[in-house]
């Protein structure tokens, strides 16, 4: 927890990919390596996301992908970062 809360500090409470600041029911720490394929919850590791942006990386069935691209409406910049963390966790880029 202690690296949550640092991570969360040190990324002055803003989302990773969309730089929004977050409410405290929208904060969602994410695995850059998955914990299923060895990733720890080691502070390099881990990413402080959007509930939604978090949904989006782990997303595969396109439905569910167009439904939060829409919801989020993603600049480019915003699109590529995703797409890192999507790759990271084993999904292909959007």
């Amino acid at each position: 927890m202690d690296n949550r809360v640092s991570l969360y500090t040190a990324q002055y409470g803003k989302c990773a990919v969309t730089g929004k600041v977050l409410w405290i029911d929208e904060i969602h720490c994410h695995h850059k390596k998955p914990v299923s394929q060895g990733g720890t919850d080691e502070y390099k590791n881990l990413v402080i996301v959007h509930e939604d942006v978090h949904r989006l990386i782990h997303a595969t069935k396109t439905e569910t992908i167009t439904a939060y691209l829409n919801k989020l409406n993603l600049s480019q910049s915003q699109i590529d970062k995703l797409n890192k963390l999507r790759i990271l966790a084993g999904n292909p880029a959007i």
